[in-house]
């Protein structure tokens, strides 16, 4: 809350010395990007602003998803309540994401991400506060993955169609490759700012910094241009039929009442045949839905042994703590880094999508080695899996999107995010179902081993498909 008693100049000297931040950050970023060609999207100011708050949200999500994973262990004891937990999350993500992607593609997608930002910002410091005060329940965590669910619904397809909005089409493969970056930045010093933070002052100190970020990303994208998404034709013929309802209505309130349905069936209308036209891209696109179908087994597997039964492999096989779990997601992310060096040069070459798959099928490798590494080794070779993991992982999704971008048109590209989320993750609640009962079950180990050999089998079917190898 404002005090009300502060002189009127402080907020002019914050707001000058954030004005000369900015400046000395775009020097900086112009520096950047005469040096290092991957960087060049960083000389618009307005995608680095929106790289800079996300990367700033991306280290947030990292410290708290690790804090989430030993809390909930702690708590229950049990890898299937991490399940339901990631559940609850994911089911009304699915739900709301079709929704999600006509609002981007119909409404100025930089103030739908700034406003998901603000509004779990605010969910995850009540969170915090009733784990402080240790009122903090299960239930709760469920309700609170709940809303972040319905909110990312709408924040995701908002956020991975920004970027054509900022940058021209030659930096989209820069703007790509630094939005790995920053998930791989956030992803190799988040776990271990999580397990310092959990070791000092305990898991709800890191959730109290994932909430700070949600604030700070969404500080600094207010300066960020606005992108009127919505077709003002559609939107002048929908505005004229209403009132011309309301003009015969003559005050009249049931005609009042008529002419306000109209319009809700009208805009419902509408909403169901953008979704359509999105269904019958992505149908005529025979590249983009086999790659969906292979994407949903990929993450059933991935899901249930990266994100439900690796904190239970940590502890009980392993025989290490919350700063072992913490080493691994470094391990990921250095894996990530890694591969965003090479995607610099890859990008700009054809038959890159067939590169891409090859190098997937080293991090269903790599989970398939979780399970087969021994308690005496894992010091040495879980964070050695883990690189694999985190290499193969981002460059398929980062060579993915560029030319998913490339080859969809703007117009359709909200919609179409919005399809491949739902497609892909579609059977993602049975993988961490399955995940949680089959590690309480049949042990961590075995759950590596079954879903590591899945995933690895499954990388091979894409590459079978004529137009999969034509158009990657």
């Amino acid at each position: 809350m404002a005090n009300l008693c502060e002189p009127p100049r402080r907020p002019a000297a914050r707001a000058s010395l954030l004005s000369g931040w900015l400046r000395r950050s775009g020097r900086f970023s112009r520096q950047l990007t005469q040096r290092f060609t991957f960087a060049r999207a960083l000389a618009s100011r307005p995608f680095r602003l929106l790289w800079l708050g996300q990367t700033i949200s991306n280290l947030g999500n990292n410290v708290f998803s690790l804090a989430l994973a030993w809390q909930v262990l702690l708590m229950t004891h049990s890898a299937t309540a991490m399940g339901l937990i990631l559940m609850a999350r994911l089911i009304p993500n699915l739900a709301f994401v079709l929704i999600g992607g006509v609002a981007a593609d119909r409404l100025p997608r930089r103030s739908i991400v700034l406003w998901s930002d603000g509004l779990r910002g605010l969910v995850l410091l009540s969170v915090t506060v009733l784990g402080v005060v240790g009122l903090l329940q299960l239930w709760l965590l469920v309700v609170e993955s709940l809303i972040f669910g319905i909110v990312e619904g709408f924040f995701n397809p908002a956020l991975m169609s920004l970027p054509p909005e900022l940058v021209g089409k030659e930096e989209l493969p820069s703007a790509n490759a630094l939005t790995a970056l920053s998930l791989n930045l956030a992803g190799l010093v988040g776990p271990a700012l999580g397990a310092l933070l959990i070791a000092l002052a305990g898991p709800f100190s890191a959730f109290a910094l994932d909430a700070v970020s949600f604030f700070i990303s969404m500080l600094l994208l207010f300066p960020v241009p606005i992108v009127e998404r919505h077709r003002r034709s559609e939107q002048g013929q929908l505005g004229s039929s209403a009132l011309a309802l309301r003009e015969d209505a003559e005050g009249e309130e049931e005609n009042l009442v008529r002419g306000r349905l109209w319009e809700l069936r009208a805009g419902l209308q509408k909403v169901l045949q953008d979704l359509g036209e999105g269904l019958v891209y992505v149908r005529r696109s025979r590249w983009i839905w086999v790659t969906l179908l292979s994407a949903t087994v990929g993450n059933v597997c991935f899901i249930a042994t990266l994100a439900v039964s690796m904190p239970k492999l940590v502890q009980v096989v392993y025989g290490q703590g919350a700063g072992f779990l913490g080493l691994l997601e470094t391990a990921e992310a250095i894996g990530s880094l890694l591969s965003i060096l090479l995607l610099g040069v890859v990008l700009r070459l054809g038959r890159r999508g067939l590169l891409a798959y090859l190098f997937l099928m080293l991090s269903a490798a790599g989970v398939l080695a979780f399970g087969l590494i021994p308690a005496a080794l894992a010091l040495w070779l879980a964070p050695l899996a883990s690189i694999l993991v985190g290499f193969g992982l981002t460059f398929f999704n980062t060579v993915y999107f560029t030319i998913l971008q490339e080859q969809v048109p703007g117009d359709k590209l909200g919609r179409v995010i919005s399809l491949d989320t739902i497609g892909s993750l579609g059977l993602a609640p049975l993988g961490q179902v399955l995940g949680g009962i089959l590690t309480d079950r049949l042990g961590a180990a075995t759950v590596f081993l079954l879903f590591g050999s899945l995933a690895l089998g499954n990388c091979l079917y894409p590459l079978l498909v004529r137009e999969v190898r034509e158009t990657l």
